[in-house]
């Protein structure tokens, strides 16, 4: 009968274990991350004739769930003189019977997520350096 001797493995699984516990906070660092970049990339590209619109685009806070995984809401909250900015972002995303659209956030969303994706993937490779 033979024997079986895995020295040496045990710092390889010290090393994983590490990565495994710290993996929570680097997702939710790297959707933070994500989040505000994609804020700052909507905020330059709203109209600039909307007023109060741009400053109010916010990246929420991360949150996480077993459908969506880590995320964030990035969208214009608050209100101006009465009117919901996020819907005032939707009107001029989509337009209304006597108003033509003009499309700004979706544009910008698909124009981003290239540089969204590596500012996320920094983030979480850097939080697991840490």
């Amino acid at each position: 009968m033979g024997t079986f001797s895995s020295g040496g493995i045990a710092a390889e699984l010290s090393k994983f274990d590490k990565l495994a516990k710290g993996t929570d906070a680097a997702c939710r660092k790297a959707v933070k991350a994500g989040g505000k970049l994609l804020a700052e990339r909507l905020a330059a590209a709203a109209p600039v004739d909307t007023g109060a619109l741009a400053a109010s685009i916010k990246a929420g806070s991360v949150d996480y769930n077993a459908a969506d995984g880590y995320h964030c809401e990035v969208k214009p909250v608050g209100e101006n003189h009465g009117e919901n900015l996020a819907k005032i972002g939707n009107i001029l995303e989509y337009g209304r019977s006597n108003m033509p659209a003009r499309p700004w956030f979706n544009p910008t969303v698909d124009q981003a997520t290239g540089e969204v994706t590596q500012a996320m993937q920094a983030a979480f490779d850097q939080a697991q350096k840490g």
